[in-house]
């Protein structure tokens, strides 16, 4: 088995619950220094992610899943960058044999391009994304499949001296609580590939051979793990789910009494039960919603007879929270809603095609077109330069491209006497074809200065 070259670490004793505290709202290692957890008996020791927890990949996931705001920006910026998959740029260039190899890539029979979403998927919640590559032979046919590998079961192997980690500990172990206790055979090692052609690859018991491609949003400070861009709105992804927590305990658990129902004079048990579900029928809704108390006695004050409501609201302006809330969220993605089909109601031009398009165009050039050149170089570059060498093919000459999708459509936009023959035009009113077939082949804009045109 593959095990890089150790550095001496002091052992980390410590417990992954998830939390955000006002004093450590990020749980950032602003130092560079990393600290190791002990994987088993034998000294092995793994990175967190991170210290002292390590439990940022749950939480990352959890604060992306629950906040509404987050997972519509996360989502949006998938479709654009994966479009409708990748393509052949120059035609001349298609590979009949690139092409088939991407219809199953892996045993679960996934084409290439939801692989690639997934990536992108697991590059834009964590900011890291593992993929294994496998090679082998089935008698002289030599095959490579890719698996997508979750990020919340790997870990990366303590630096060499040159301050790089080497391999990345798989284990489904880790989702659990002291999963730095494992055991050796729960663990299973696997080589990181930079290029190195001889990097010694892991060889399983089935004779195929295994490495990890790493893909991570680099941060400074912090050389091991990557890191979502939208990291630092976190807090407030927290909170837009917080919010919405807050309103549904109100409703549902009644966590405020919505009021009291006095009644002046003495009653029987009997009676005061039948009076009060007269009232609940009357002044709550389901189940223990608006819980109202209802008080008897001849000491009552008659002045406050009869229902008395609670305000069971806070001082503040939730609405405005809330909005502050979501354009934290986004501008740390450095997305806009209108791309995920939040529609815009002020200011000049919003909600339009023309605006739609412009906001389109910008983040075409700043947000995907760089998260695309990142996944070509960081993914499909070293994944083909491995297939190259290992099936000779030549499938790194061949420059490939992600098809786009537009936000909206440009039909409105397009005068279609400039690309429509003669002959079209008439089949889309009913008439039949020209006579003359020239003529019918011809553009309809070509005699449109003749102001007796003939269609």
């Amino acid at each position: 088995m593959y095990v890089p070259r150790k550095k001496n670490h002091n052992h980390k004793v410590a417990s992954n619950v998830m939390r955000l505290d006002p004093k450590n709202p990020i749980p950032y290692e602003p130092t560079g220094e990393s600290e190791a957890f002990l994987l088993s008996s034998n000294s092995r020791k793994y990175i967190p992610f991170l210290a002292p927890k390590d439990n940022f990949f749950q939480l990352l996931l959890e604060a992306k899943l629950l906040s509404p705001t987050n997972n519509s920006c996360v989502n949006s910026k998938i479709h654009f960058c994966v479009g409708d998959g990748l393509f052949f740029k120059d035609e001349t260039q298609e590979d009949p044999s690139l092409t088939e190899w991407m219809k199953r890539v892996n045993k679960k029979g996934q084409h290439f391009n939801k692989v690639i979403k997934t990536v992108f998927n697991n590059y834009l919640t964590v900011g890291n994304a593992f993929v294994e590559v496998i090679r082998g032979k089935i008698g002289t046919t030599k095959f490579i499949k890719v698996v997508n590998r979750p990020f919340l079961d790997c870990r990366l192997s303590l630096p060499n001296s040159d301050d790089i980690s080497e391999s990345v500990f798989i284990s489904k172990k880790f989702r659990q609580r002291n999963a730095w206790t494992l055991k050796e055979d729960e663990v299973l090692e696997l080589p990181i590939y930079y290029g190195d052609t001889k990097m010694p690859w892991y060889k399983s018991a089935q004779g195929t051979e295994h490495c990890i491609l790493h893909i991570k949003n680099e941060v400074p400070g912090y050389e091991y793990y990557g890191m979502p861009d939208n990291v630092s709105s976190l807090p407030w992804q927290i909170m837009e789910y917080k919010g919405a927590r807050y309103n549904i305990d109100n409703f549902e658990n009644n966590m405020v009494i919505g009021g009291t129902f006095i009644i002046n004079g003495n009653l029987t048990d009997k009676e005061r039960i039948e009076i009060a579900k007269d009232v609940l029928y009357t002044h709550t809704g389901d189940g223990n919603n608006g819980r109202i108390i209802v008080l008897s006695g001849q000491n009552m004050d008659a002045s406050k007879s009869g229902f008395q409501p609670f305000d069971v609201h806070k001082d503040g302006s939730f609405l405005e929270l809330d909005e502050n809330t979501e354009k934290k969220i986004i501008n740390s993605n450095n997305w806009d809603s209108s791309l995920y089909g939040q529609h815009k109601t002020t200011g000049m031009g919003n909600g339009g095609n023309s605006y739609l398009t412009t906001i389109y165009n910008i983040k075409k050039k700043t947000v995907i077109e760089p998260l695309q050149r990142m996944m070509k170089e960081e993914f499909l570059s070293p994944l083909f330069e491995i297939c190259d060498k290992w099936m000779n093919t030549e499938w790194s000459n061949i420059d490939l491209g992600f098809k786009s999708v537009s936000p909206t459509s440009f039909i409105s936009d397009i005068d279609v006497n400039k690309i429509l023959t003669k002959d079209e035009g008439r089949e889309i009113l009913g008439y039949p074809n020209m006579t003359s077939k020239e003529k019918g082949e011809s553009i309809i804009d070509e005699n449109k200065q003749n102001k007796n045109i003939h269609v």
